[in-house]
C-alpha cells in the first residue's frame, strides 16, 4: 500500500536502508572528496549503466543505479536524466545563462556528483513518477530537498540529491 511504502521511506530517511555505498559495475570510484567542487576529474566519478554520459560520485551512482533498477520494475524503462556531475566552467555558464535556477558556482551539489535531474515525467509535481520518487528515493540514499519541493524557496520537480 502506499501508506505502508511511505512508511518504510520515512524509515529510510532516518537511517533505517541498508547502506548504498561501494562500486558501480567494474567502476571503483575515487577520493572525490580530495577535489574542490566541480573540478573532480571523471575518472574518479563514475557513470550510470544506462545513461553513460552522465557521471556521479561512487557511492551517489550505487544508490541511483539501485533506484533505477526499481523505477524501471515500476515504470517499464529507467529514469530519465538531465543532468549530472557539473563541472566548475559548466556550473559558471549555467549562472549566466540561467541565474534563477543556477546555484552559485562552487556550490552546487552537482560539483560534488551527488545531484541528479531528472525528466521523463519526474519533472512535474502532481505525476505519478514524481510521486513514486517521492516514496522510494530515500530507500536507496537519494531525496528531494525542501527547497526544491513544491512550495520551496525554489521549487525543481526535477532535481534530486545523494545523502547517503
Amino acid at each position: 500500500s502506499l501508506a505502508a511504502q511511505r512508511r518504510a521511506a520515512r524509515s529510510a530517511a532516518r537511517g533505517g536502508r541498508p547502506p548504498a555505498l561501494g562500486p558501480v559495475g567494474r567502476c571503483p570510484g575515487g577520493p572525490a572528496t580530495a577535489y574542490p567542487n566541480g573540478a573532480i576529474p571523471l575518472d574518479v566519478l563514475c557513470p550510470l549503466s544506462f545513461a553513460p554520459r552522465e557521471h556521479l560520485r561512487a557511492d551517489a551512482a550505487h544508490g541511483f543505479e539501485q533506484l533505477a533498477r526499481a523505477y524501471s520494475r515500476q515504470f517499464g524503462s529507467a529514469p530519465c536524466l538531465t543532468d549530472s556531475y557539473r563541472p566548475l566552467s559548466v556550473q559558471v555558464t549555467l549562472s549566466m545563462t540561467k541565474p534563477r535556477l543556477a546555484a552559485r558556482p562552487g556550490t552546487s551539489n552537482h560539483g560534488w556528483g551527488t545531484a541528479l535531474d531528472l525528466c521523463g515525467g519526474i519533472e512535474s509535481f502532481g505525476t505519478a513518477e514524481h510521486a513514486w520518487m517521492l516514496v522510494h528515493a530515500p530507500l536507496y540514499g537519494w531525496f528531494h530537498p525542501a527547497w526544491a519541493q513544491q512550495g520551496g524557496s525554489k521549487p525543481e520537480a526535477w532535481h534530486f540529491e545523494y545523502g547517503g
